[in-house]
């Protein structure tokens, strides 16, 4: 069992390096229009290793994150505008059974290690990048009307994952502002759920910490 956790400790610590360097690293790196290529195969290896996270000896997971990095890339290099959609309601659903099922092992988990909590903030930061995709999604269906960019240039994928983390952060700088009423829902769903996790979150860790220190 020891072993095991180790293991799931150490692809959880990949992830993190991962979703640190799609977040935080490739937006300031010069490399033009080689950016998106970039932002690709950082998401596509965040999609193995979070099939590898979540499988539990079920191969099927690697077979989803396969189906999503194909639609990806072909969506990318074909520019096809549903192709495009389809490969993003796809991420979503992937992201998202990915949040689930890493929450339920926390939940179920009966003590708080190093797992746990890159885990945990794993989790946090997967939300934020779920949210980009959705308000990428809402752009691609209205890319004048959606959103109030400032400035005349927008890089789709960097300015959504900016705007998703300040949003899902409650921080609101206010620079980008949601203009279409989904989008609008959507910021205020991301806003309260962002909120509401790290509330649950914290009270989780923090409960089955004292529990098992009394114990």
């Amino acid at each position: 069992m020891e072993k095991k956790l180790s293991i799931e400790a150490k692809y959880n610590l990949v992830l993190f390096f991962l979703v640190f360097i799609y977040v935080f690293v490739v937006s300031i790196l010069p490399l033009g229009e080689f950016k998106r290529e970039l932002y690709n195969v950082v998401f596509s290896i965040i999609y193995i290793v979070s099939a590898r996270i979540i499988s539990h000896k079920n191969k099927r997971y690697f077979f989803y994150a396969g189906f999503a990095i194909i639609i990806m890339w072909l969506s990318d290099f074909m520019d096809f505008h549903y192709l495009s959609f389809i490969s993003a309601v796809f991420s979503i659903l992937f992201l998202i059974l990915t949040i689930t099922l890493m929450v339920v092992r926390i939940a179920k988990s009966k003590e708080v290690g190093l797992l746990e909590f890159v885990e945990a903030i794993n989790i946090y930061f997967i939300m934020g990048i779920t949210g980009s995709v959705l308000f990428r999604i809402v752009y691609l269906f209205v890319p004048g009307e959606s959103y109030n960019i400032p400035g005349e240039t927008l890089m789709p994928v960097t300015d959504f994952i900016y705007f998703s983390f300040v949003t899902l952060s409650t921080l609101g700088y206010g620079d980008i502002t949601p203009i279409d009423p989904f989008a609008k829902s959507l910021s205020i769903f991301l806003a309260i759920s962002g909120q509401l996790y790290l509330t649950m979150i914290i009270a989780v860790l923090v409960g089955k910490y004292l529990s098992a220190k009394h114990n």
